[in-house]
């Protein structure tokens, strides 16, 4: 008979909820990287107060009323994942092609000189720009695991409530409901105790934005740009945990969960930006821009599966699915950039953003309305604490410089810092959040990431109205990946059961997402 202890048991816990979802949400929405023309990438993306890139109206919708000249380019390349434990040609990638092309920024901008001596310009502008490039793969061997067992930890949400249970929508469910958990009087346990777990995840698609921009320019003194934007996530994945198990009796027990999932939606958020020119005789420029959240409707979809591969029998896959509403913290730029004569142009920016402001919830449906398109949605106010606790402020800075040995010729470097957004050690309190968002968990892997640097450089050439851009950029960042989390050894009927193992935890596996990217932008001017 199918129990409702898990469904309880997961309305009580935290862990499976924090790995499904806050750790979800922020690797599909969060934006630290530096995507868009080839100028942008080349100089860091630190064009907030220099402007005249068709990429600037995302970050700042002034700078595109620098322009004096209407302005249409393409963008293109390709992103080689490097980090992950592989390169793009090992055979661990199991046949996965790492390496993809890129198309990355489509853009026009129609410039028209404004009347009389305050109205210099009025530029109107569209965009396609990509925000995250998700494709990447890795894989994180833990090959001392200590007798701890991701089983154990759907025992413990299995094993402490009294109801029955009824729910083929989470991974606690299909582990209980197909023998991998054994019942005692106590509840449910796990018959294994954990030797090795393997682990891979490829995942690819992209964040991207579709901006529609309208800016002006006062006395080539004041520039003011406004730039609306609708988000769309486009995000696929498949994911692989191996266990290897051995009880006292020195049976081995291996199993493989294999997730494949799928998430989309869209979002819309407004930008509003300033520059201006404090000093008339000199080009310093300072540049001021404010993002608004965005809100995001999305769709998780995932097929999960259990396999016993000693008996070689698989369970039913399953889909778990369910559609929820996700809002980004606001987001403040402030930018300073100048010219030295007609050679040398340099850029500086600073970005902040409170990832513990991110909120969560579901969308309110009405019976009436068959396409469920409410844009009202109730709030998930466990989940959001959750990510109070767990995320943190993200400063990012930019800098960039362009030199023209020529006026045809152009040569770029950039570099960005970009701080962890997630808190240096937080607390996994298993037993204090009630999430609706637990139902539906078909996972237990989460991993937090460190800081990000960014290195780029490019070149440019210009003939009549014609451009060509290219760049490079060098991405690096660490994290700390967790098949599960252990927070089940403490004050638990686990540890009471297993004395030797009370509080015990398992060692993150280090990796590096790391990857680099070429760019290529084709343009005209007129």
């Amino acid at each position: 008979m199918k129990r409702f202890y898990l469904m309880v048991a997961l309305l009580a816990a935290t862990t499976i909820a924090q790995a499904q979802d806050t750790y979800l949400n922020d690797r599909v929405t969060a934006t630290d990287d530096v995507i868009g023309t080839a100028r942008y990438v080349g100089m860091g993306g630190a064009l907030g107060a220099l402007g005249a890139d068709l990429s600037v109206m995302s970050s700042n919708p002034a700078g595109t009323g620098l322009y004096r000249k209407s302005d249409v380019a393409i963008s293109f390349g390709a992103v080689v994942p490097t980090g992950g434990g592989w390169d793009s040609n090992d055979a661990s990638s199991y046949g996965e092609k790492l390496a993809r092309a890129s198309f990355d920024q489509l853009g026009f901008l129609w410039s028209m000189k404004g009347s009389g001596d305050v109205m210099k310009y009025v530029n109107l502008g569209i965009n396609y720009q990509k925000k995250a490039n998700f494709n990447q793969g890795f894989f994180a061997d833990n090959l001392n695991l200590g007798g701890l067992s991701q089983m154990d930890q759907l025992a413990e949400l299995a094993g402490n409530n009294e109801y029955t249970y009824a729910t083929d929508f989470n991974l606690a469910g299909l582990a209980t409901d197909n023998g991998y958990l054994s019942q005692d009087a106590q509840g449910y346990f796990n018959p294994y105790r954990g030797e090795r777990g393997f682990y891979t995840r490829h995942q690819k698609g992209s964040l991207q934005a579709f901006d529609i921009n309208v800016s002006f320019n006062l006395k080539d003194r004041f520039y003011t740009g406004f730039t609306f934007g609708l988000d769309h996530v486009d995000y696929n994945s498949w994911s692989s945990y191996s266990e290897q198990n051995q009880d006292n009796g020195g049976v081995i027990g291996d199993y493989t969960l294999y997730n494949d999932r799928e998430i989309d939606g869209t979002g819309i958020n407004a930008k509003f930006g300033f520059i201006f020119r404090p000093i008339e005789e000199s080009p310093l420029r300072v540049g001021l821009a404010v993002e608004t959240p965005t809100w995001y409707r999305l769709k998780n979809s995932t097929l999960f599966d259990l396999t016993d591969n000693v008996a070689n029998t698989s369970t039913k896959t399953l889909e778990s699915y369910i559609e929820y509403v996700v809002r980004t913290p606001w987001r403040a730029r402030l930018s300073v950039g100048s010219t030295v004569g007609e050679k040398l142009a340099w850029g500086i920016e600073y970005e902040y953003a409170n990832a513990a402001n991110t909120k969560m919830g579901y969308p309110k449906y009405d019976d009436n309305d068959p396409n469920h398109s409410s844009l009202s949605s109730t709030k998930d106010a466990a989940m959001n604490q959750l990510t109070k606790n767990m995320m943190q402020g993200q400063h990012t800075i930019k800098a960039g410089l362009e030199y023209k040995p020529t006026s045809s010729f152009a040569l770029r470097a950039g570099y960005n810092y970009i701080t962890s957004r997630y808190k240096d050690n937080p607390s996994f309190d298993q037993f204090s959040t009630d999430s609706y968002a637990m139902d539906y968990a078909t996972s237990t892997d989460f991993m937090t990431l460190g800081a990000t640097n960014i290195i780029t450089c490019g070149v440019g050439y210009k003939y009549k109205k014609f451009y060509v851009d290219l760049a490079y950029k060098y991405r690096m960042q660490d994290a700390r990946f967790y098949a599960f989390d252990t927070s089940y050894t403490s004050g638990t009927q686990f540890s009471t059961d297993n004395p030797q193992l009370a509080n015990a935890s398992i060692n993150p596996v280090e990796l590096d997402l790391n990857r680099h990217q070429i760019t290529c932008s084709l343009g005209f001017k007129f």
